[in-house]
Order: C-alpha cells, then structure tokens, then sequence
C-alpha cells in the first residue's frame, strides 16, 4: 500500500498548476495501487502463493571519460520483493525492488529509484465482472540514443517513469448464439525528472468499449461487433479516437484459421495529415501445423496507411524461436505500458533475465525520444534462446523506423544482444551479456553503442551469495559531447530472509 502510494503521489508536488485531467489520473493511480497491492493479498489465502525476498549491498567503482564524465565509486542498497500465484478467483504477478545509491568522487548516482512489474486480476463477481490492475516503474532512457539506464547513469542518461491502470472487463452470456463483452482501461502515465526539464508530460488515458460475440451456436464461424471511445490527456494537449467495427473468422481444423473484419474510425490527434477519419480493414490467417510451431499474418488499411503484422514461433525441447514484424501507430506513453515496463529481453515466462549476481541483465536496446507525439513505429524483432542441461544462451535482434506525426523525424534503429548463463557447479554461476545498437535520425545524434559484461557468483549459505562483475560500455556519437567510454567493476553480497 506505501508503494503505491508512492506512486501515486510522486507528481503532486506542484499541484497548484495541474489541470482536471492530471487530477484525474492521480484518483487513477491511487485507487489502481490499492486495487494491485491491497486486494490481492487478502484473496491470496485462498490459492497457491508464492511470496520471496532478497537484499543485495553493492559497491562499484566507475570510470567515465566523455560525455557526463565521472569516476568514484556507488555504493547501492536493493531490497526486492516478489509475489507470484493464483487463487480460485484471483491472480497476481509482483515484482519490486528499491534501489538507494550514493557515490563519491565526481559520481551522481539516482539516490532513490524504482522497478515494479504488477499484473493481476480479480474475479469479482462470478462470470460477469474482471478487475485487473497493472503498475510498472522503470528506469528510462531519454532519446534513442540513451542506451541501458540504472541507478548510476540515471541522472546523465534516464528518468524515473511510473504506470498504472486498471482493466475493468464484463462479460454476460445472452444465449447460445450471443454474449456480451465490454473491455475497458484506465491508464495513467508518469516521469520523475528530479526537477530537470523534459519534452514529455504526465497523460492519463480511458478506453471504454461495447461488444458483441458469437456464441457457442455456430461451430468453427465465429463473429464480433464493436465500438470503442478512448481519450488520451495530457498536459498540453489531447487526443481522441471512435472506432465502429464488425469482424468474422472460421477455423478450417486445428491447423488453418483466418479472420477480418471492417469498420470505420475518428481522429482528433496532433499530425501533419489533412485527413484521419475513414474505412479501416484487415484480413488474417494462422497456420499451427503442430503444438511446437505457429505462423500467423494480417494486413490492413488504417488513416496513416497499410498495417500489418506477422509473428513465428517454434519451440523443441532444447530450443525457441520467435520473429515478430509489425507496423502501427504508437508513442512513448504506450511504450511505458507494455509489458509493465519491461524493457530489453524477457525470458519464455515473461521475466527479466538475472545474472549470476542476482541483479536484472540491463541488455543495450534502444529508447525512445522525450516526446509526446505518436509515431508510425516499423519494427522487425527476432529472439532464439538455447538450453542445455547446465547452460542458457539468448540471441535477440530488433529493427525499427519511427516516423513522427508532427516534427520531419525519422528514427532508423537495430540492435543485437546476446545472454549466455551457466552453471558451473553446484556453488558457482557465471554470466556473459553483451550488445550493439545503432540510432540515426535522433533529435540528439547518430549513434553506435556497445557494451559487454560478466559476472560471477559464489553460493556461500543457501540463503546468502557473493558476486563479482564487470561491464564496460562505449557510445561513439555524431556530436562528440554525446559520446563517452566507461568501465566498472562491482562487488555485492546478496540475501534473503522469507
């Protein structure tokens, strides 16, 4: 409950200028926090839990030469706590670590940060009404440029953002032929500069949505009709979208499915574009010739051109594989809700990955420019991981344009990181991460950064280990007061008590 409130609260410091909206979306934190983290618990008595701990002391000593150049060393104290399970009609994924830094020397380390990944749902009333709850806080980089952010480069490099929303879902069955559905959001999106300016304000958003389903009547057919209203506010500004759409799919067998639908949406966006109401479309398929692999594909038409999407995944016992390409319209607030905030590569359940040290692997992936524009966002993105009795090895790759509504930006980037963890014995655990991305067309500069790490981590008591690691990163700019080199190496002690 303090964590939420926390979050909740972080941006009313200036409260004396805030607009409705801004308020407004404050209720929205407030009440999604206890929504996440006060009903939750209390319905976990009633299901399989699991509730973890852990405290890691670090200390690194850091070498910077370039841009923000500094050398001393941080010293880091990280609680993180974890509750993961499900109940009878209720679910939760809860993920938090605090992390308070101080340096010495010229270093100037975020004192206080956060990272949250929340997800849960709550079964309210039986088979009519779904209360989901959702809250991320993430460590960001400014531009496209930024490179991976934590507590140490935070204050050069990132800011502190904050989501949460609520998911309030309804569903009522009218008869074998029909159901009524209604899925609906809340969302409210936050930065905490430490005072600094940035281009990108606080925004709060509602999505409220009617629909119709077909029933159980007509076998492989199956049929949909919806409408839905969201309006997204920010500090300065607003947008709107309308969407009308009907849509139907058939299933052919197990293997073969397609579907499409049709419909009409309105625009009250910022953008260059005369026009952006009218027809939209798309058509899809999806061929699952086995349980181990699925192929699926759409295209279609929407006010700022062709949309598509496509995605491939395959699955053995030692290997995975996904590809994935689409083309949409986005924004930063958007990016900040995905996956909770997540960023870099998760693994087949949807974790971070975690080196031996015990600390989440910040992989070299790309952000995304402080602004408040939305973007048509083209992007190819692949991931392969290999297992192997003591032995895990990750390979992702992205791609992406971004062209932006209003500024004349476009932003090419692609990427390449690699993951590889090992067991070496029963005491010891070894990881290697390393990555390259390149960025041109930022507001900032072109780009190329690289940064490659180890660590090592020794078992002392089943509760308690020790960690040596060491990184060193590289950015090469086209304005030369964004290029720098630094190198650390730490030390930690991680333990836990539950």
């Amino acid at each position: 409950m303090d964590m939420a409130t926390d979050m909740a609260t972080v941006t009313m410091n200036d409260s004396r200028n805030v607009t409705t909206g801004k308020r407004a979306g404050r209720v929205v934190a407030a009440v999604s926090g206890c929504a996440m983290f006060c009903a939750f618990p209390v319905t976990a008595w009633a299901g399989d839990w699991e509730l973890t701990d852990s405290v890691t002391a670090k200390t690194t000593a850091i070498d910077r030469n370039g841009a923000n150049e500094s050398s001393g060393l941080v010293f880091e104290v990280k609680p993180q706590i974890k509750l993961k399970g499900e109940g009878a009609r209720s679910k939760a994924d809860i993920d938090y670590q605090l992390t308070l830094a101080t340096g010495t020397g010229d270093t100037d380390p975020e004192t206080m940060s956060h990272r949250l990944r929340a997800q849960g749902e709550v079964e309210a009333i039986e088979d009519f009404f779904f209360l989901g709850a959702n809250a991320g806080a993430r460590l960001v980089g400014r531009d496209a440029t930024s490179g991976p952010v934590d507590a140490i480069n935070a204050r050069s490099d990132g800011t502190q953002s904050y989501s949460v929303g609520l998911t309030p879902r309804f569903r009522h069955r009218l008869n074998k032929y029909a159901d009524i559905v209604s899925d609906n959001e809340i969302d409210y999106v936050t930065y905490d500069r430490n005072g600094s300016e940035g281009n990108t304000d606080d925004s709060y958003s509602t999505r409220l949505h009617l629909g119709v389903r077909s029933g159980h009547a007509y076998g492989p057919l199956n049929w949909r009709a919806d409408a839905s209203h969201r309006t997204t506010e920010y500090e300065d500004s607003d947008s709107e979208n309308t969407t009308y759409s009907v849509g139907a799919g058939y299933r052919f067998n197990v293997n073969w499915e397609v579907n499409g639908s049709v419909g009409y949406e309105e625009n009250d966006v910022d953008t260059r574009r005369s026009d952006t109401d009218g027809v939209i479309w798309d058509v899809g398929a999806t061929w699952t010739p086995n349980s181990r692999t699925s192929m699926s594909a759409s295209y279609g038409q929407r006010y700022f051109g062709d949309t598509f999407s496509g995605r491939i995944s395959h699955e053995t016992r030692r290997t995975q594989f996904v590809v994935d390409l689409s083309r949409t319209v986005a924004s930063r607030r958007a990016f900040e809700l995905v996956n909770f905030g997540l960023r870099g590569v998760v693994d087949d359940e949807g974790n971070p990955f975690i080196g031996a040290n015990g600390e989440q692997v910040m992989l070299n992936v790309f952000g995304i420019d402080e602004t408040d524009e939305e973007f048509i966002n083209t992007q190819l993105r692949g991931a392969m991981t290999m297992k192997g009795v003591r032995t895990t090895v990750t390979v992702t790759g992205t791609v992406s344009k971004r062209e932006y509504e209003i500024s004349p930006i476009e932003e090419d980037t692609y990427g390449l990181s690699v993951f590889a963890r090992r067991q070496l014995s029963s005491n010891y655990t070894a990881t290697v991460n390393g990555g390259f991305t390149h960025a041109e067309g930022s507001a900032n500069s072109d780009s190329d950064t690289f940064d490659i790490g180890m660590s090592v981590s020794r078992r002392l008591t089943p509760r308690t280990s020790a960690s040596v690691d060491v990184l060193y990163r590289e950015r090469d700019a086209s304005d030369a007061d964004n290029s720098y080199d630094e190198s650390r190496i730490g030390v930690s002690l991680k333990s836990s008590f539950l």
